[in-house]
């Protein structure tokens, strides 16, 4: 048995995934859709899954929260806790409650709306080598799946990139190809991403890919698309700006790495989710 705990974009994605290899996973979600679609190039599947929590023979468990949310997961945690989010810190607070956990990295792009998502790019999922069962069975369904002996080089990555287009799209409330046709959004979308390496150097952290290049392709590979951190503002909800832009600020307080930019964007994200928290 396997469990999604979480049927946001990621949770669907996975859950879409397991669907095309023949598993029917359990789901435990906040807010309840009886029934969820899944788009795939204007093909829509309606999503297989068992309402609950309750089953005991759960060999893994991939949670799919937002980052914010990390703590409230542990009671539903069974068997491998796979952790799929954006930033560094969710992993961690999860960890530290829940050893029997490894991160996930997902570079797909997934929209979510109300009970429906829709896949808007393809990317591929990074998992530890420790959890061969699960890629071969998400593999099997479609998924493009690469294991990894160390993971942390990946989160990086992934973190220069959201950091690099989250906050600064979600202040301009502009799609991710503003980070590209604006020279002033590009600009600080690179020295946010100079920021990321001099703190992942600093950890001894080596990125799999320039990490420049790689804050590029994806802003104009997504060009279209808005950020969650974006929609998240549009909609005066919670961010995960903590887990990103302000988790490079924390590491870097604490390795005594200046990252000014970093701080800026998180400051100014912060300053609005106080102005909606205060209307």
């Amino acid at each position: 048995m396997l469990r999604v705990v979480g049927l946001g974009a990621v949770g669907s994605l996975f859950t879409y995934f397991l669907n095309r290899a023949g598993v029917v996973p359990e789901v435990v979600q906040r807010r309840r859709c009886g029934e969820f679609l899944f788009c795939v190039e204007g093909d829509c599947e309606k999503l297989k899954f068992r309402e609950g929590g309750a089953a005991d023979d759960v060999g893994y468990t991939i949670v799919a929260v937002k980052a914010y949310d990390s703590r409230s997961v542990v009671p539903h945690l069974k068997g491998v806790a796979v952790v799929a989010q954006n930033g560094i810190g969710g992993y961690e607070e999860i960890k530290e409650a829940y050893p029997n956990s490894v991160p996930a990295v997902v570079t797909y792009g997934v929209y979510r709306e109300g009970c429906r998502a829709e896949l808007r790019g393809v990317g591929e999922i990074y998992l530890p080598s420790v959890v061969s069962t699960l890629a071969e069975l998400l593999e099997r369904g479609g998924g493009r799946v690469r294991l990894v002996e160390d993971i942390e080089p990946y989160r990086w990555l992934k973190l220069a990139v959201n950091a690099a287009i989250n906050a600064i799209t979600a202040l301009l409330q502009a799609p991710n190809g503003v980070i590209i046709s604006s020279p002033y959004a590009q600009t600080l979308a690179l020295e946010v991403v100079q920021e990321v390496l001099n703190v992942a150097t600093a950890l001894g952290v080596k990125m799999p890919r320039n990490p420049v290049e790689e804050a590029l392709r994806v802003a104009s590979a997504t060009a279209k698309n808005l950020s969650s951190t974006a929609r998240d503002v549009a909609a005066c909800a919670k961010t995960e700006i903590d887990y990103i832009n302000g988790a490079v600020v924390k590491y870097g307080e604490a390795l005594g790495v200046a990252t000014p930019v970093n701080k800026a964007l998180f400051n100014l994200i912060k300053a609005r989710e106080s102005l909606c928290n205060s209307g």
